[in-house]
């Protein structure tokens, strides 16, 4: 076989399998039972179009089998469940699929809308699960997402000598954020949005408001709209005071025990990434802007990174926060703590501007 035949063959499989995948995703509706046995056998579940978990995706990995795929169930255990440690039938309350192609192992639930290959319910992001292979044993499978979901916010802001701003937001949500996006909101009316935003910041009076691939679960999520505040700037006598992240700053730490003995769960790993345009009134220029810092968790757990850059007429900043783990046990919660005493110490710190 020459180069490109083998080439468009494994396009072709991967091809095959998100079809097939969202063919059974749209077809079938879950009822909102769990399980890991069919209870009334998949070809009766897909006649009727509705199945418990075990139905839908035993019905998947089915399919993809015929389709010459080597698909399998994985028995797993659901968060609230627990975490099942060792394989254990009494434990395991769930069943999803993973196919082998490529070398990749692709995890599969059709049970949602909003899922995508290697996108999981969160229910069941839950450690690790057993696949029941037909020639042997089965292995362990890792059920935890392997990169960050990111979460991105442009800010472009226009600031007024009354202290008013005016800017506009564009807010893209990938992964594990999209998914959420989606099922929080992805039904949700634009002017029921816009109300749910306003009244997460205080003051902001949100138009021009429009959400993006809204039920392309292939693309990111994408909010834009312009806004208007008087609440994000402190003016005193010849002073503006405000942070350079406005509304988005965080102001709490949500660390506030003194010992902690579970570790923090995340539930997936993640990435914000604020990039800030700030265009200063001309009558006013820059007395102080907070110190650039870059700051990190032990063992490559996470990492915060907040620059400015300065001129007579503009700031600019980027500030990024990452998650590389979804569960950080309890013995970096003191580090943990403090990593977000100064994420919220950086965000909360004013720049100040002088009235030329």
């Amino acid at each position: 076989k020459n180069k490109k035949s083998i080439t468009k063959n494994l396009y072709k499989n991967k091809e095959k399998l998100k079809a097939l995948f969202k063919f059974v995703q749209k077809r079938m509706n879950w009822n909102g039972k769990y399980g890991k046995y069919d209870k009334k056998g998949v070809d009766v579940a897909y006649q009727e179009k509705t199945g418990n978990i075990a139905e839908i995706n035993l019905m998947l990995t089915s399919i993809l089998r015929m389709a010459g795929l080597k698909a399998n169930p994985v028995l797993m255990s659901t968060r609230e469940n627990g975490i099942a440690f060792f394989p254990n039938k009494t434990l395991f309350n769930y069943v999803i699929c993973a196919v082998k192609l490529n070398g990749e192992t692709i995890l599969l639930d059709a049970t949602e809308k909003y899922t995508d290959i290697n996108l999981l319910p969160i229910r069941a992001l839950n450690w690790s699960g057993r696949s029941i292979e037909t020639d042997n044993a089965g292995e362990e499978i890792n059920l935890m997402p392997q990169k960050n979901s990111i979460d991105i916010v442009n800010l472009m802001v226009e600031m007024e000598a009354t202290g008013e701003v005016k800017g506009k937001v564009r807010e893209q949500y990938f992964d594990y954020n999209a998914l959420l996006f989606r099922s929080r909101y992805g039904n949700v009316s634009a002017a029921s949005r816009i109300e749910i935003i306003e009244k997460e910041h205080t003051g902001l009076e949100v138009s021009e408001f429009e959400m993006l691939n809204s039920t392309d679960v292939t693309k990111p999520i994408i909010e834009n709209y312009s806004f208007t505040t008087n609440n994000e700037v402190e003016i005193i006598g010849d002073k503006m005071y405000f942070s350079p992240l406005l509304f988005f700053a965080t102001t709490e730490n949500p660390f506030k025990q003194e010992n902690r003995l579970y570790p923090v769960d995340f539930v997936f790993p993640h990435q914000e990434k604020f990039n800030v345009t700030i265009n200063l009134p001309l009558d006013y220029s820059i007395e102080s802007v907070p110190a650039s810092i870059s700051t990190a968790l032990p063992d490559n757990l996470g990492s915060f990174k907040f620059s400015i850059l300065e001129n007579n007429t503009q700031i600019q900043l980027l500030c990024t926060l990452e998650f590389n783990e979804s569960l950080i046990s309890a013995e970096y919660y003191q580090a943990l703590k403090l990593f977000f005493k100064q994420i919220v110490d950086k965000q909360t710190e004013k720049i100040v501007l002088k009235k030329r």
